[in-house]
């Protein structure tokens, strides 16, 4: 057989294995449990969940569950029993549900003190977010409406203020009669719409919210693998993330100039809306699983103990593969593809051959938790 036939046929495999859709790809689990970390949650064929487990138990492959099954094949932690019973009862299958449903059990308190902050801090941000938004939002209706143009005004002004709060009322009035509609669905809308983008807020220092910070984040990633290795592996981890960063910046930047004009995105409020709920679903599911990876990675930066190249290893295991319903052209594939890769890492943890918990890996597991809601 030929170099390059041989080449074609790996290409031809490799593409066999990459998801079709985020759906098939499945959401990443907060599990605790060592033997569960980064398994993936999804529905299967036949309507029923199913988890997607990478290395279990040391093997090579990808080890598909019945989710109704997993208390009897691995022994969970009392964290991921609630985790499990709440993911179950609630029907969570998204990202978003997902993160719901791990803030609830995390404030149980039965994953530990630090997750109990960490569900905490991150739901008073997203309710920080939600108003930051809302607030940014009215500042481009004041702007859009002709009520005050001078953006040096509109960057110190307080819209709880008299002053701010008339200039509020005076925008809205004129974007009601301007659209045939009351003030008050005008300014219905814009808190609306101000919840929807609150994930990823503004491009504007402290403003941005938490997937517009995970992107920033990515790009740190891609940049520092592509610095300081070389290899396919770390090609791959970059080409991967190159392409994760191409559509996720894309649908960021058709949200920005939407809302860049936002006397037409409230006139076209029926079509619009839905549009960029759809664009926000679809970039939850595009960045669901790159938390860990950058948690790893920057891990590997502080903790000298864990050497770069195994760092790496086990993130390939588990880095989110863009499916081929997102992108027409794949990863460069001369070397394997991450899907590909995944299956040949072998897990080092002797202590998931034993079936019993290793109490450090699901401490890590549980700090990782901590620091990044899923």
């Amino acid at each position: 057989m030929t170099g390059t036939s041989a080449i074609s046929q790996v290409a031809d495999v490799v593409q066999d294995m990459v998801p079709s859709t985020f759906e098939e790809r499945g959401t990443t689990i907060p599990f605790t449990t060592p033997e569960l970390a980064y398994s993936r949650l999804r529905r299967g064929a036949r309507g029923s969940l199913e988890v997607l487990v990478n290395g279990f138990s040391g093997g090579r492959c990808t080890y598909v569950f019945p989710w109704a099954s997993i208390p009897q094949v691995v022994r969970l932690t009392l964290h991921d029993k609630a985790l499990h019973a709440e993911i179950s009862y609630s029907d969570a299958t998204t990202p978003d549900k997902i993160r719901l449903a791990a803030y609830r059990v995390a404030r149980t308190g039965l994953g530990g003190p630090e997750l109990i902050d960490m569900a905490s801090r991150s739901i008073e941000q997203e309710v920080t977010e939600k108003l930051a938004s809302s607030f940014f939002l009215m500042l481009k209706v004041i702007e859009a409406t002709g009520v005050n143009t001078d953006r040096a005004t509109l960057a110190l002004i307080n819209i709880n203020s008299p002053e701010g709060k008339a200039m509020v009322r005076q925008a809205f009035r004129r974007l009601g009669d301007g659209i045939g509609t009351t003030p008050e669905v005008c300014h219905q809308r814009i808190t609306e719409l101000g919840d929807v983008i609150q994930p990823i807020g503004f491009e504007i220092e402290g403003q941005r919210g938490r997937l517009r910070q995970l992107l920033h984040r990515l790009n740190q990633f891609r940049d520092e693998v592509v610095r300081g290795e070389s290899g396919g592996t770390a090609r791959t981890l970059a080409d991967v993330a190159q392409l994760t960063l191409r559509i996720g910046n894309g649908i960021i930047a058709d949200i920005d100039r939407d809302i860049a004009g936002i006397v037409r995105y409230v006139t076209d409020w029926d079509s619009r809306l839905p549009a960029t709920r759809q664009s926000m679903e679809r970039l939850s599911w595009l960045l669901d699983g790159w938390t860990y990876v950058c948690d790893l990675w920057e891990d590997t930066n502080s903790d000298r103990s864990v050497p770069k190249r195994q760092r790496i290893n086990e993130i390939m295991r588990i880095i989110p593969v863009v499916p081929r319903s997102e992108a027409n052209s794949g990863v460069r594939t001369e070397t394997g593809d991450p899907q590909r890769r995944q299956t040949r890492i072998v897990q080092q943890n002797e202590d998931w051959r034993t079936g019993q918990i290793d109490h450090e890996m699901a401490a890590r597991l549980g700090r990782l938790n901590a620091r990044t809601p899923s």
